[in-house]
């Protein structure tokens, strides 16, 4: 009977860990920005979105600028964060990507698609 206690307990302590790691691993979304603000369809840019729930972090990689975002807020809803001049916001159950960049006197606004790292992509 002690045997078969310590196994158990065991058991579920292994369990709970492994569940706690698997949440804790950062996830990548795969985005294309395809459309600014005044022309839809204009844009095909890649973005690549890496962000921890746990840690509260969130980067983007756009060709080979590597963006970290601070004031970060991840919830079920969205993800949010911002830099000096990027402001970035995904929807979660759409996945659809609002990307700012601001310069002095002017704002650019894209949008576009995300799909996690691990999804096949979409049939066109």
């Amino acid at each position: 009977m002690r045997r078969y206690r310590f196994f158990l307990a065991f058991t579920v302590v292994f369990a709970g860990l492994a569940a706690g790691a698997s949440v804790a691993a950062p996830s990548q979304l795969r985005c294309v920005l395809t459309d600014t603000a005044t022309r839809p369809g204009s844009e095909n840019r890649p973005l690549i979105v890496e962000f921890d729930e746990a840690a509260a972090t969130l980067t983007a990689q756009d060709d080979d600028r590597r963006y970290a975002f601070r004031n970060v807020s991840i919830s079920n809803v969205s993800i949010n964060g911002q830099t000096d001049n990027v402001s970035l916001g995904i929807d979660r159950s759409s996945l659809g990507i609002v990307w700012q960049r601001y310069a002095t006197d002017s704002v650019v606004t894209e949008y576009g698609r995300c799909r996690r790292s691990d999804e096949a992509p979409a049939p066109r």
